[in-house]
């Protein structure tokens, strides 16, 4: 099957790895790059800088205000970059999560969409805005 990126980060890659596997099925898998990563470096956003952070987490945002909750205080109060993937129904959650969590108001956020391709659009923010 062709998937785009990197299937095992958010793709479903291991499980289906492991279901192939499973059934002494051969199989290849062909990594890309994945695509929070690459939305950054398409708008000009580094995901580290000497000095400045020694970390990128990347999270799914798929799951905000349910039981399977990511705990995003704690993952405020690493200091480090957060790359949400399907966050945007639940971005008014998850920055005021991040904010509870000890993030201040004029932290750096942007949100990325489409990235990487002619309908990519960047809106480069403060994670209060």
């Amino acid at each position: 099957r062709l998937k785009g990126g990197d299937p095992y980060i958010f793709g479903r890659g291991g499980e289906e790895a492991l279901a192939l596997a499973r059934e002494a099925i051969p199989f290849r898998v062909l990594s890309g790059l994945t695509s929070g990563l690459s939305a950054l470096a398409a708008t000009g956003i580094p995901a580290t800088m000497r000095g400045i952070n020694k970390a990128v987490i990347l999270a799914t945002g798929h799951a905000a205000g349910t039981d399977d909750d990511l705990d995003w205080a704690a993952i405020a109060r690493t200091g480090q970059p957060v790359v949400v993937y399907m966050g945007m129904a639940n971005l008014p959650q998850i920055a005021a999560s991040l904010l509870e969590g000890g993030l201040a108001p004029s932290t750096p956020a942007a949100v990325i969409v489409s990235a990487t391709t002619p309908q990519e659009r960047a809106v480069v923010a403060t994670l209060a805005t």
